[in-house]
């Protein structure tokens, strides 16, 4: 383990994994608008899309195996939900349900970033579709996932999106 952070208090670890979902979504942030001022916005997404698929099940795999989860229950997808590189700065609620567990993103920080700059909202919602499908898959193949509300889609002012997940 590395020295430094073995010699941080808890109260500094938990700031540093704050400081490090911001690093993570500005960097994706950062790769975006360079996508998008190259090739426009439509091939962004897309490329975007690819991308967060990619890392969803990278991401999955990992806290899968950091939480030792087995059987691949709604219990723990919920969990595991919780332990996304977004979740720390997302203002991220989740849910059980019964038969479905709701993951729902109050504070979006790469949407709030574009509309402070004046660039507008984007269409994220293939992108946040093909992450949590990858992420939720990796933690039971079984698991699909339902878009309730996300960009485009009207929204109210405290949610950005929302996703359903439910055994198939």
């Amino acid at each position: 383990m590395n020295k430094v952070l073995n010699s941080l208090t808890r109260e500094e670890l938990l700031e540093l994994v704050e400081v490090m979902s911001k690093n993570l979504l500005t960097l994706d942030g950062y790769w975006f608008l360079s996508v998008e001022n190259r090739y426009g916005q439509s091939i962004a997404v897309e490329i975007d899309r690819e991308a967060w698929e990619q890392f969803g099940t990278s991401e999955a795999r990992r806290i899968k195996k950091f939480l030792k989860i087995s059987e691949g229950t709604l219990e723990e997808l919920a969990k595991a939900l919780h332990f996304t590189s977004i979740a720390p700065v997302s203002a991220v609620c989740v849910e059980n349900k019964g038969n479905s567990v709701v993951l729902s993103i109050k504070n979006c920080r790469p949407q709030t970033a574009r509309m402070k700059s004046g660039r507008g909202l984007f269409p994220c919602k293939p992108v946040g579709l093909a992450h949590l499908s990858a992420f939720a898959k990796v933690i039971n193949p079984k698991f699909r996932v339902k878009c309730l509300i996300c960009p485009p889609d009207e929204r109210p002012k405290d949610l950005w999106c929302s996703w359903e997940f439910y055994l198939e």
